[in-house]
């Protein structure tokens, strides 16, 4: 299995925060947001990672001091996640994690999504619905709503940025992707090859991680919240 992780975005939003940087470069604990990515993804023996880069990508290349694999997308300011993937499609061949790079999680979530069986899961968290960004909507174990529109009595959770697509998926993925990109669809997010196939009657599945801490670090908001919830954790540590 690889992993792929999107990090080519500016994240406007926390400009006054991260003094222009990447934001999966904010510190949280002892740690920057991807290298810790990179090391929990180590530890659960995933080895073979690639970073997708755009805004200072340099930056990124100096904080992560492992043996990775880049990609740039050169126009990540007039394009989207969907380009940015675009540029890495010929590494789309085996069982892949694909994680945006401006997340911290509990390291039982990367568990979750390796052990998942079915061609497409993507993580989702019951328990975030009144404040969720970008909102699913389930019938039994799948996916039948997505989008930021919907309303609190049409959610049933919020994505969580994280999706494992199995090998035997993959040739039908990438075609998808490539006829969006071909169609000029270079706006959009890379979410959206997956989102095409449910209206088609193709499933897409989902992984409830109720119970399990995460957060995208979007806006100062998710920052605090993030920051809050390292500190309560760092109060119950042994000394």
């Amino acid at each position: 299995m690889k992993a792929i992780i999107m990090a080519a975005g500016v994240g406007r939003r926390l400009h006054d925060l991260n003094m222009n940087k990447p934001k999966c470069l904010l510190t949280a604990g002892s740690e920057t947001l991807i290298r810790r990515s990179v090391n929990l993804l180590i530890s659960k023996g995933i080895s073979d990672i690639t970073v997708i880069v755009g805004y200072k990508a340099n930056l990124i290349r100096n904080e992560l001091n492992h043996n990775i694999t880049y990609f740039e997308n050169p126009f990540f300011l007039t394009t989207n996640s969907i380009m940015s993937l675009w540029y890495a499609r010929d590494i789309l061949e085996k069982d892949v994690l694909l994680l945006n790079g401006d997340l911290y999680y509990e390291h039982s979530i990367l568990d979750y999504a390796i052990n998942q069986t079915n061609a497409v899961v993507m993580l989702a968290d019951s328990t975030r619905i009144e404040n969720a960004d970008y909102r699913f909507g389930f019938n039994g174990n799948q996916i039948n709503r997505f989008g930021k529109h919907l309303t609190n009595r049409e959610t049933d959770g919020e994505y969580v940025g994280i999706v494992r697509i199995d090998q035997s998926f993959i040739k039908t993925f990438k075609q998808t992707l490539q006829e969006l990109i071909t169609a000029g669809k270079a706006d959009i997010w890379w979410e959206d090859v997956l989102y095409s196939f449910i209206s088609k009657q193709v499933p897409i599945h989902y992984f409830d991680v109720a119970g399990t801490f995460w957060t995208e670090v979007d806006t100062l908001r998710d920052y605090h919240y993030l920051q809050n919830w390292i500190t309560s954790q760092d109060r119950f540590m042994p000394n």
